[in-house]
């Protein structure tokens, strides 16, 4: 059985994907919101693992926009 904060962490990327695809007007495009919210549930999930120091590092690291580029691409 799931979690609480898990049950959490699902509504709160799937909230983001939503709001995501309205912004883009992709609203009634299930499979981009899916995609979203691939990408918003793995996201929170290395940020709620991370302390801030590692995401300060994480931040200034010039590959930042790379690996963000591919975990987007991953979420596809």
């Amino acid at each position: 059985m799931e979690s609480q904060e898990t049950k959490i962490r699902r509504g709160q990327a799937f909230n983001l994907a939503v709001n995501d695809a309205i912004s883009k007007l992709r609203q009634d495009d299930p499979k981009y919101i899916y995609q979203q919210f691939i990408y918003y549930y793995n996201l929170a999930d290395i940020v709620q693992g991370s302390d801030l120091d590692m995401i300060q590092s994480v931040l200034n690291n010039p590959n930042f926009d790379k690996a963000i580029q591919q975990l987007r691409e991953a979420a596809k």
